[in-house]
């Protein structure tokens, strides 16, 4: 169903600013649609005049968000939820979606106008606390509880409601008009192009199309338009791709703790950080604090799911492999939001932990933003986990003496969904499991938020209040930076004997299950993508159109001939026939997010899967000669352990988005060269036998990871990618003076007690384009521990990341000089305690484009061992 996006926005700033003070009371907004019945059961029967009256009596009920009329008996049926539909000849169904009308508080035409928390001359914190200061108890559940859109106001203080909660992991997941927001290749993808300046252009996009699109009224996607925006957005997910089997890989950027904190850090900058200093042009929202990865194991009896299992994580891998991304993007990027997940950390539900809430997040780390659930999961405390069998209103009582200061749930559906601090909160206080002074943090950390938006601010002077949905969203710079993200997160595998790219003009045979890959490149997390009708993806081309296109003066011959997870062999004789007629054969294999890797399911095994294997290597047998490429889609790593022998070239795409089919022509007809690198590891099927997905340690035998997979039987390592061109780094160490040990590659490095006066380790790197094509390359900067003895022995790292940086060389030519600057922390440690330490003894530097290694620089660290972070104390 399509609602109208014009009925929808606020009329009064697309008229004028002095108009938003004049707010009148919301009215019903209706959509009504014969011939159907949407949503199952109801609250209450009425008898109605009309739809439009069916509708009336919706708006005015408590809980309603859609109905149903009878047009036989004008009957009304309000009811809670939107799920399922029917056709029926003599019933007209329809939602409503109530205007924000009033989208600030301390209009000038308000009462409270003159109150001290409208006052902006004084401080921000002053502000908050008056306002607490008047609020009631039933009014503070409300303030803290996630997705309640369109409830949440306070109108007796003309404080309008809130959402916190709009999901934009890779674009605004909203309904659009004319003007859909610009939906952004998946994560996994944006890992692969590893561009810290890509990453914060696009999160800076999103922020300002999530401006325009609130102004415009716009709600999350779903059929009823709600809930209404928000200005928080619940991403990045910096989580670590800890094991390809996760269902929700492609939302992460990779397995590196350093490449996903920097991805956290600038997707951070470019989201909160926009044209008005003054204030914060969104929030961003860190999913999921921690150690969340893990969906339902593959499912079945006796399966742990994300909402009742405990990860078991010893100090080493929390402070070596699950902190480090969430550090660095609330130190560095100055992120004012974080989800606590589902699971629990070491026995304690994370929504109830307050060593991650209060004594990592706040004490140690100086975080001074929110906290929110992820939803369902405060519930999730006394009711999955039964943690120390509390009592609902003992669970709650937990999570608010940890610092969850938002509580979403998703009890009823994804709107008026109710909270279990709306539930329970008032009863936990009755019982003296908490004081209501003990909300008054919660809700500081919260509202002190709106402010920071100017929500309570005047407006006339702040540009994000002048924003026009058909001028800011989905503008033909947001398309070029777009093409720019999906084109740099394509990354060529193999390419045997030059194999691409391909000549057009040729007889192509086009095959396998993705041939026709259309919604399945956007990935998930969506908002809606075309103009037009709920859940179409019409606008977005298909991999076989684009490959036809790209073919010009030949022909392409389209045959799936599987599907993507079926045990059938049906179409195998057509595709094969459809090879053996062909010059050359591009084989669209992989995954999807319905049926094998997504949100609440988990694989089992890292091959193709169904009968994709058998497939490939049909195909492979048919072409005989021919040259045979595979394009792979997916977000977990899939292990190719035949193909990798027997395709000639992969090219990986991840789900590149919108404009994918687009950019895989232009790689496959080389009009685009790729230089993607691989942000996780792309373990060999084994490793699923060898590897307990539920074991959370990264160093338990053999390892997971680039940095401790000790098994050296990995298909592709993490920061592979190859090029069309051929590439030479020269690395040119910065000599000093005082040491001549360094001119013979080895720096000596003071310890405790002395000034690190040869600290940093500097050096530059020339990157030379040596071969025909323009492209782009990443130079990696790692560290490697040589004979490096800690106090507190734990596993060393085989190497770790540190810096990179990317380049675009044309052919013939030579990048300027790039810098790399090391100090101390990028030669620390983890020990078994948890602690930072550098430690004395060898390292080795490797500077390397991910496939070959172009120099090591030896650095001699001396001195006594010492802490430069202690583990958090409990």
């Amino acid at each position: 169903f399509f609602f109208c996006a014009a009925s929808l926005m606020r009329i009064e700033v697309l008229l004028s600013v002095g108009l938003i003070a004049a707010a009148s009371s919301p009215q019903p907004q209706c959509s009504l649609h014969n011939g159907v019945i949407v949503g199952s059961g109801f609250l209450k029967q009425v008898s109605a005049t009309s739809p439009e009256n069916c509708c009336d009596q919706c708006f005015a009920y408590d809980g309603c968000v859609s109905f149903t009329y009878a047009t036989d008996t004008k009957e009304c049926f309000l009811k809670d939820n939107v799920y399922g539909q029917s056709a029926s000849a003599d019933r007209i169904s329809g939602t409503f979606a109530s205007r924000t009308v009033a989208t600030r508080a301390c209009q000038k035409s308000s009462p409270t106008a003159s109150m001290p928390f409208c006052d902006t001359t004084l401080s921000t914190d002053d502000r908050v606390k008056d306002l607490i200061s008047r609020l009631t108890l039933e009014e503070k559940a409300p303030l803290l509880t996630a997705r309640e859109s369109p409830l949440g106001a306070v109108p007796r203080l003309d404080i309008p409601e809130y959402d916190w909660g709009t999901n934009c992991i890779h674009g605004v997941q909203s309904r659009c008009g004319e003007q859909c927001p610009t939906s952004f290749p998946n994560p996994n993808a944006q890992g692969a192009a590893w561009n810290r300046t890509l990453w914060r252009d696009m999160a800076a996009v999103t922020g300002r199309e999530l401006r325009a699109l609130w102004l415009a009224d716009y709600g999350e996607n779903h059929i009823d338009n709600l809930p209404h925006l928000g200005l928080d957005c619940w991403s990045p997910n910096i989580n670590i791709n800890r094991d390809p089997r996760w269902g929700r890989n492609l939302e992460t950027p990779g397995e590196c703790p350093y490449l996903n904190g920097q991805y956290g850090q600038w997707h951070t900058q470019g989201l909160q950080e926009g044209q008005d200093s003054r204030y914060l042009q969104a929030v961003v929202t860190l999913k999921h604090w921690d150690a969340y990865s893990l969906e339902d194991d593959g499912g079945g009896k006796g399966k742990p799911t994300r909402h009742n299992f405990n990860a078991v994580v010893s100090p080493h891998d929390l402070a070596d492999t699950y902190f480090p991304a969430f550090k660095n993007t609330v130190r560095a990027g100055k992120a004012k939001g974080v989800m606590c997940s589902y699971n629990a950390v070491n026995g304690v539900p994370s929504c109830a932990n307050s060593f991650l809430l209060q004594t990592v997040l706040r004490d140690t780390w100086g975080f001074d933003g929110y906290v929110t659930s992820d939803s369902g999961a405060v519930e999730d405390i006394y009711a999955q986990h039964h943690y120390l069998n509390a009592t609902p209103a003992q669970g709650v009582a937990a999570a608010v003496r940890a610092g969850c200061d938002v509580d979403s749930s998703l009890d009823k559906g994804h709107t008026r969904t109710g909270s279990p601090y709306t539930w329970y909160l008032q009863d936990a206080i009755k019982q003296g499991l908490i004081q209501e002074d003990d909300l008054s943090p919660l809700l500081h950390r919260s509202i002190k938020l709106r402010f920071e938006l100017g929500l309570f601010d005047p407006i006339e002077d702040q540009p994000y209040w002048h924003l026009d949905v058909n001028t800011t969203v989905n503008t033909p710079e947001h398309q070029a930076l777009n093409k720019l993200a999906t084109q740099q997160g394509v990354v060529l595998l193999k390419n045997k004997a030059q194999a691409l790219p391909l000549k057009p003009g040729r007889t192509i045979a086009l095959v396998g299950p993705h041939a026709n890959a259309q919604q399945v490149l956007v990935g998930n997390y969506l908002g809606q993508i075309c103009p037009g009708k709920f859940g179409d993806f019409s606008c977005v081309t298909k991999l076989s159109d684009a490959v036809t296109a790209g073919n010009q003066g030949g022909h392409v011959t389209v045959v799936e001939g599987v599907d993507v997870d079926s045990n059938s062999t049906a179409g195998f004789a057509q595709a094969a026939a459809a090879v053996k007629a062909a010059d050359v054969v591009v084989m669209a294999m992989g995954l999807d997010v319905s049926k094998v890797e997504r949100e609440g399911h988990d694989r089992t095994s890292l091959s193709l899967p169904g009968q994709q294997n058998s497939f490939v290597e049909a195909m492979v047998a048919a072409a005989g000669d021919k040259p045979t490429v595979m394009v792979l889609v997916n977000g977990g790593a899939v292990a190719l352990d035949q193909a990798k022998e027997s395709v000639d070239a992969i090219v990986e795409i991840f789900y590149p988005g919108v404009l994918g089919a687009e950019v895989v022509s232009e790689v496959l007809f080389g009009l685009y060269n790729p230089g993607g690198k691989m942000p996780y590891t792309v373990y060999a099927s084994s490793y699923a036998s060898k590897v307990p997905f539920t074991d959370m340690s990264m160093t338990s035998p053999p390892g997971r990871g680039y940095r401790y997979y000790s098994a050296g039987d990995e298909l592709w390592p993490f920061g592979w990618g190859l090029s069309y061109t051929t590439f030479v780094l020269d690395v040119q160490q910065q000599t000093s003076s005082s040491s001549s040990s360094r001119r013979r590659n080895t720096g000596v490095i003071s310890g405790a007690g002395e000034r690190n006066t040869e600290f940093p380790v500097r050096f530059d790197v020339v990157v030379r384009n040596t071969g025909g094509s323009d492209g782009d390359e990443v130079v990696q900067v790692y560290v490697a521990p040589g004979s490096v003895n800690l106090t507190h022995p734990a596993p060393l790292p085989r190497k770790k990341l540190v810096s990179f940086e990317r380049v675009h060389v044309r052919a013939g030519s030579q990048s300027p000089p790039i810098s790399f600057s090391l100090d101390a922390p990028d030669f620390a440690l983890t020990d078994s305690k948890g602690d930072i330490v550098l430690a004395p003894g060898l390292f080795h530097v490797f500077v390397t484009n991910g496939v070959e290694v172009s120099k090591a620089i030896d650095v001699q660290v001396g001195g006594a061992e010492r802490v430069l972070e202690p583990f958090p104390a409990a």
